[in-house]
């Protein structure tokens, strides 16, 4: 009894096969791409991170070490100018003056109603004005400000106080007024003081150019012994050097309005002998155009930054850039109640706003600082800080950049990084499963002689699958690799062809690194074509190959073009053509001349040096030329226009060694280059036209 035919298998529409293995490796591959990307991102952003923290910290601690230095030596200017005045004889003898006449002035009496005028004007301009601006911690009395002393009192009575009688003539400090006013107020002029004052070698203010609430007061038990001013004159000038000036910090001053006030203070000398002490209130502008680069941040290092300077008891004591830029968003960001009224009320953070910060806090302790930190606003910032040598004042000079300035290019990788991945997504997707259909292929086989088998038929037509379908699989694989490879370097090959190609007909802006053609026809107005045919033969000795006598016909010609920028439209073994203006705002005639000229120069040299057999027939024309790309598939350069047939009709019409221009050209050449009329008109292709000769002068030889 025969076996019973095999039933054959069932086909399954395509749309219905399964597909697992391929959809397993396309999967794979695309998952693998994603991964990949994604790793080469994150270390990449991980590294540049580094990097930008490595370089930016470090340009960061430069610009800081640069503005610290600035500042020390602009403040050393500014005391400087105080060392000098302090050494001023003139002035040494008018703090005598001053304190001799101060001195006269306790033994007059002040009348009663010189008392009461005294007490009613500081109540009203001084006492009432004060407590008002609700800048002091409590309210002060008439007690607290009113000069301790009957000369304190009377000069604050006669030259301070309103409509009173003037101090009288004959008084020894009105004398002293008299002799040497004009002196220290040209001074403080020229030095840009806000007010000068004069202190007795015993500490009391003797002389003020603004005349305010506290002349004739003493420092050691008078109203405003405890100010910034008390504490240099009594405690910290007698310990400076020689000759050497201090500096105070920013703080409130009653006597200027209780407004944030700078001081400068030397030792005045008379020889040896110590006359007393004199202080210059400096105007806050000159200080911040030293830290603030006079608003010049950009110039000194500081897109977005800033530096500022802080006080030993971390309190601002250089303007914000914040501030100066949008003061209202500033007072926004401080918290402190007190201290934005404070800022509010005075128009500026100078003196009043505290910045604790881990930069300070760091420079306070002797070491600097670079790193990350919230500045005085609570900003994310990068910050560099350092201590600075100033006399009298314990400053720290903190430079900062907003991170989200320095941290931008990070933000821009990363856009970068995110379009990369949705590009590479749907490509990695097609590449899988084209791949994975290609992988997968060697598989369908094995599983149709599976179910062939399966089915009963035993005659099968298969290639050697080897031992199971997945050796068989693999040594498809292997092959594909092989091919793969092969095909590879034989594209790479034909790619390097290609562009080497592509470089022998472009003019190398048209084509970029990857071998693509970067250029596309491009319409100029005007422009100048340059035609040249060479006439060679073999070298009359020492050049027996006509190939090399070519190619170093054609180097000189490419060199020179190089030089005068003319781009190569043709080029054969004998044939030249090139043109000069196109894509520049000139029309080229005269560079088109120039190289012309010397080409002509050059190869006859070259020509004489070697021996050769070369004669030339160059022709040349100007006007409108379109340029570009022609048949792309080709990659063919070509130029279009009437200047390109009439220069090649032109040199076909010179004569040996003969350099011909059109009429356009000449007459744009004018006078500038000498060129000499040929004939009577010519004929090109019907078009009657005068053409010129250009006149190259030569030495004999």
């Amino acid at each position: 009894m025969s076996e019973p035919a095999p039933t054959p298998a069932r086909r399954v529409p395509f749309w219905r096969r399964p597909r697992r293995i391929s959809r397993q490796i396309a999967g794979t591959l695309v998952a693998t791409a994603l991964v990949a990307v994604a790793l080469f991102g994150a270390l990449n952003y991980v590294a540049a991170d580094r990097l930008l923290r490595a370089g930016g910290f470090e340009q960061l601690g430069g610009v800081a070490a640069s503005r610290a230095r600035t500042i020390e030596l602009g403040t050393g200017r500014l005391l400087a100018s105080t060392s000098s005045i302090a050494n001023d004889v003139s002035l040494a003898r008018a703090l005598t003056d001053f304190t001799a006449g101060l001195d006269a002035l306790e033994e007059v009496p002040l009348t009663a109603g010189q008392r009461d005028e005294l007490e009613r004007q500081y109540t009203e301009i001084v006492v009432d004005p004060l407590n008002e601006t609700g800048l002091l911690p409590e309210p002060i009395t008439l007690d607290g400000v009113l000069p301790r002393t009957t000369g304190g009192q009377l000069l604050q009575y006669h030259l301070v106080l309103d409509d009173t009688e003037p101090l009288p003539a004959d008084t020894a400090y009105a004398e002293a007024i008299a002799e040497h006013d004009s002196n220290l107020r040209a001074i403080a002029e020229s030095f840009g003081y806000i007010d000068l004052l004069l202190v007795s070698p015993d500490n009391r203010i003797v002389y003020s150019t603004d005349t305010r609430i506290d002349l004739g007061t003493s420092l050691v038990d008078g109203p405003y012994s405890d100010s910034v001013l008390s504490s240099m004159v009594i405690d910290e000038l007698p310990r400076a050097r020689a000759g050497g000036s201090l500096l105070t910090d920013f703080a409130l001053y009653l006597p200027n309005r209780a407004e944030p006030t700078l001081f400068a203070g030397a030792r005045a000398r008379d020889g040896s002998r110590i006359a007393g002490s004199i202080v210059a209130e400096i105007p806050g502008e000159s200080l911040d155009r030293i830290t603030t680069a006079d608003g010049e941040w950009d110039e000194v290092g500081l897109d977005d930054g800033e530096s500022y300077v802080v006080s030993s008891d971390l309190v601002l004591q250089s303007q914000s850039r914040p501030w100066i830029e949008d003061p209202e968003g500033y007072l926004d960001d401080v918290d402190d109640d007190e201290m934005r009224n404070a800022i509010a009320t005075l128009g500026s953070p100078v003196g009043v706003q505290i910045v604790d910060t881990e930069a300070v806090r760091t420079a306070r302790r002797g070491d600097e600082f670079e790193g990350r930190n919230d500045n005085y606003l609570g900003r994310s910032v990068y910050s560099a800080s350092t201590n600075i040598d100033v006399p009298g004042v314990g400053w720290v000079v903190v430079t900062e950049v907003p991170i989200g300035d320095a941290r931008a290019p990070l933000n821009e990788y990363l856009l970068d990084l995110a379009i990369v991945v949705l590009i590479i997504t749907p490509i990695a997707a097609i590449v899988g499963l084209l791949l994975a259909r290609r992988l997968s292929r060697p598989i369908g086989p094995a599983v149709a002689a599976a179910r062939a088998v399966a089915g009963g038929e035993r005659d099968l037509d298969l290639p050697e699958l080897g031992n199971d379908e997945f050796g068989d699989l693999g040594r498809r694989l292997s092959r594909m690799a092989d091919t793969l490879k092969l095909q590879e370097q034989e594209m790479e090959a034909e790619f390097e062809h290609k562009r080497q190609l592509m470089l022998a007909v472009l003019p190398p802006h048209l084509v970029d690194d990857a071998g693509s053609v970067t250029g596309r026809g491009e319409r100029r107005d005007v422009a100048t074509v340059v035609s040249i045919g060479i006439d060679s033969g073999l070298a009359a000795e020492g050049e027996d190959d006509l190939t090399a006598q070519l190619s170093a016909t054609a180097n000189v010609v490419e060199d020179l073009a190089t030089r005068y920028e003319v781009e190569r439209i043709r080029v054969a073994a004998d044939r030249y053509l090139y043109i000069c203006g196109a894509g520049r705002t000139d029309d080229g005639s005269r560079g088109a001349t120039e190289f012309a000229r010397e080409l002509w120069l050059a190869l006859r040299e070259a020509a004489l040096e070697r021996g050769l057999e070369l004669t030339m027939h160059i022709g040349i024309s100007t006007g409108p030329v379109g340029t570009g790309v022609l048949e792309r598939g080709s990659l063919t350069f070509g130029a279009w226009g009437e200047p390109v047939r009439r220069a090649l009709a032109i040199s076909a019409l010179s004569r040996a060694d003969e350099i011909l221009l059109d009429e356009t050209t000449a007459d744009l050449l004018g006078s500038t280059i000498e060129v000499r009329p040929v004939g009577d008109m010519v004929d090109l292709d019907q078009e009657p036209m005068r053409l010129s000769s250009l006149v190259v002068e030569t030495t004999p030889g």
